[in-house]
């Protein structure tokens, strides 16, 4: 199982070193809308699990998600 940070860098091209979870669309040039759903089916296969639409659309920041995650008892 990969971690949330592994999936972060694959779909949005960032050095895992430099991932931070108050990080937005605004902070990665990758974040467009393909990619961010991507990310969130990459996240669901990984996890296990499957985010409402609220969640979805209501994440500003990777942090949103990765708590989203750990509230489900998943290690990120």
């Amino acid at each position: 199982m990969r971690t949330f940070n592994e999936i972060v860098g694959e779909i949005f091209k960032i050095s895992q070193d430099k991932i931070r979870d108050d990080m937005s669309s605004r902070d990665i040039p990758e974040w467009d809308s393909m990619n961010y759903l991507l990310f969130i089916s990459e996240l669901e296969k990984n996890f296990g699990l499957s985010f409402t639409m609220q969640e979805v659309i209501t994440a500003e920041v990777l942090g949103d998600l990765r708590k989203v995650v750990e509230e489900r008892g998943k290690k990120s």
